[in-house]
């Protein structure tokens, strides 16, 4: 279905350059777009380094990685290689005027049958983007490190038809990913609406003086880490019985915080300027971490996760 489909990334960031190695990964021809040179400078070492992991780690051989870099061309001017993609992805900033003008300029420069990705994970692109057919506009948000990570939430919008749903989905699987879609946009979609309510309850753990960070790490990683590698926490209460869950959960629920603000925690850290790995400290301490050396080890154990999961 999608031999000799060209595929457009806009926006070089982490992300984007990403997805663009994933696709290229995978014998698709790719174009990474974005308006900064300097950013694609930055995105063709970015991805250099991504390879280099890869073949360390045994997911690709050397002809395997030189190939991929092969298939990936870069572009500053949208003018010059829309009209040829099949598919774009939209990866920018989450800034809602930049991405209604790259949609604008999108819809004036694609065909009339070409789909439109946003990679976003928290904008409503739905009400941003203005497109001429809005039936071919969805939202396809991959998760870091893109060539790594199984899972992209698939959103539709209200005009979205199943037909792009379909071809989306079967696009991804064929990428090897494994879609998880929502029928309608929520802030937050799946992963970010259950990590933002296990984080503010962790955050709240700590800033009532209960319990520390670490303990929350060493607690989550010893039980539900182990876990959900192969049930959710659906199939979890399965297991223990929805009976004894719902009558437990009746006593916590009026213990849980229900700030509707942002984390109390990360609004102290952020006013003390602990951005976390980025800054050198936050409920952890960086200092004389190499970012990039970190990230390094920690996709190398991602991969190792999921080799092991394979098997089970």
């Amino acid at each position: 279905m999608f031999k000799n489909w060209k595929i457009l990334i806009v926006g070089a960031g982490t992300m984007g350059s990403g997805i663009a190695q994933l696709f290229a990964s995978k014998g698709f021809q790719v174009i990474l777009s974005d308006k900064f040179s300097e950013q694609l400078v930055h995105a063709k070492e970015r991805i250099s380094n991504n390879v280099d992991n890869l073949i360390k780690e045994g997911l690709a051989t050397q002809k395997e990685a030189e190939k991929a870099k092969t298939l990936i061309s870069y572009e500053t001017d949208l003018t010059k290689c829309a009209s040829q993609a099949n598919l774009v992805v939209e990866s920018i900033f989450e800034n809602a005027d930049a991405k209604r003008e790259i949609f604008s300029q999108l819809d004036k420069l694609c065909t009339s049958d070409c789909i439109f990705c946003s990679n976003t994970s928290a904008s409503n692109i739905f009400e941003i983007a203005q497109v001429s057919h809005p039936e071919r506009l969805i939202i396809t948000h991959f998760f870091n490190p893109p060539v790594i990570m199984g899972l992209v939430e698939v959103v539709m919008g209200p005009k979205t038809s199943d037909e792009t749903l379909d071809k989306v989905k079967a696009l991804l699987i064929q990428l090897g990913k494994d879609p998880a879609v929502i029928k309608q946009y929520i802030p937050g979609f799946i992963v970010n609406r259950i990590a933002t309510a296990i984080t503010r309850e962790a955050g709240y753990m700590v800033t009532e003086g209960w319990t520390t960070a670490q303990d929350i790490d060493k607690a989550i990683r010893n039980t539900s880490g182990i876990r959900y590698a192969f049930e959710g926490p659906m199939a979890l209460y399965d297991i223990v019985g929805w009976d004894l869950t719902t009558s437990v959960s009746k006593d916590i629920h009026k213990t849980l915080c229900n700030d509707t603000e942002a984390n109390s925690l990360g609004k102290e850290l952020v006013a003390k300027g602990e951005l976390g790995l980025k800054s050198g400290k936050g409920v952890f301490d960086y200092t004389g971490v190499d970012p990039q050396q970190f990230l390094n080890e920690r996709s190398a154990k991602i991969i190792k996760m999921l080799k092991t999961v394979k098997e089970l």
